[in-house]
This record gives C-alpha cells, structure tokens and sequence, in this order.
C-alpha cells in the first residue's frame, strides 16, 4: 500500500513537470522553434523530439520489446548509480552529459503543437504504464542499466524539468 502511495506521488510530479514543460514548449515562438539557443545545442523542437525518444524508448521496453542499449560495464553501472543518479534525481544533471543515442533526435516536430501533444501523449501512456506494472516495472537506462519504474519516473521527471530550463522563456515571461 505504502508503494503504491509513493508511486502515485511519483506520478503526480512527473506530470507537473510534463505540463510545465509542456505549456513553455508550446509558447516558444514558431520563428524559434528551430533555432538552436547557443552554437552545438539543440532548438526547442530537438529538445521536445529528444524527450519524446526518450518515452518512446521505455514503452517499447515495457510493451516488452528491446531496452535501450547498455554502453558501461557492470562495475561502472554500479558506481553510477551510487553517485551520479542520487545528484539527477535531485535536480542536477552533469554538465556536458551526451545523450543515449537511442534518444538523440534526427528529425524533430514541425511545430510546438505537433511536438507537445505528441510529447504528452507518450508520457502519459508511458507513466500509466509504470503504475500498472508497479513493483515489477523494470527498465534499462544505457548508463545506469536495469531500473526500477519508480526510478525511471522520478528519473524522467528530472528530465524534463532539466530539459525545461533549456526552453526559451515565453514571450510573456
């Protein structure tokens, strides 16, 4: 029961920080949405297609298809997870971190509608998974491996608002 109360707590900030996300992505100005914020980063469209690959990555793996690839080893894995996944959960992200190719963005939305409603909708299906499965949820990250559903959600939450400040402010703010 406890679980199940922290996994709903869980859920609950994780779609806060999609719809935060979400309403500053659908305010950037369509003459921005393809412009990259500094020389080598990507425009908010990369970034929204960035999270989208992302959620898509763990439906497949919890549809029961491939995970994302694990590119450290074991031992590295390991020390990962004990000092550098307490920091992301946490807020604080590695500067310089590079992306798990599976979610580095090739194409990106034409639009900030297209791109957030469709961002909306695989994490929502994405976080209804996770519930469903509870307890025995469990997917791969490339460099922390096999995890928790309760970690990724809580992972992927400090994604995006991680990704949210990436965002140019809106027009009105």
């Amino acid at each position: 029961m406890k679980k199940r109360l922290v996994l709903e707590e869980v859920a609950a900030e994780h779609r806060a920080a999609i719809e935060a996300f979400a309403r500053t992505a659908e305010s950037v100005d369509p003459a921005a949405w393809n412009l990259p914020r500094a020389e080598g980063k990507w425009t908010p469209a990369q970034v929204v297609q960035h999270l989208i690959l992302s959620y898509e990555a763990g439906l497949r793996e919890l549809d029961g298809g491939a995970g994302m690839t694990v590119v450290v080893p074991g031992w590295k894995r390991a020390a990962l997870r004990w000092t550098i996944l307490p920091r992301i959960l946490a807020g604080r992200f590695p500067a310089g971190a590079r992306a798990p190719k599976e979610t580095r963005p090739m194409t990106a939305p034409e639009s900030p509608e297209a791109g957030v409603g469709r961002l909306r909708a695989c994490a929502e299906r994405f976080a209804a998974g996770i519930c469903e499965a509870e307890s025995a949820a469990r997917l791969t990250h490339p460099y922390f491996g096999r995890l928790e559903g309760l970690q990724i959600l809580r992972f992927l939450a400090a994604h995006v608002r991680h990704h949210h400040r990436q965002l140019p402010a809106s027009p009105s703010g």
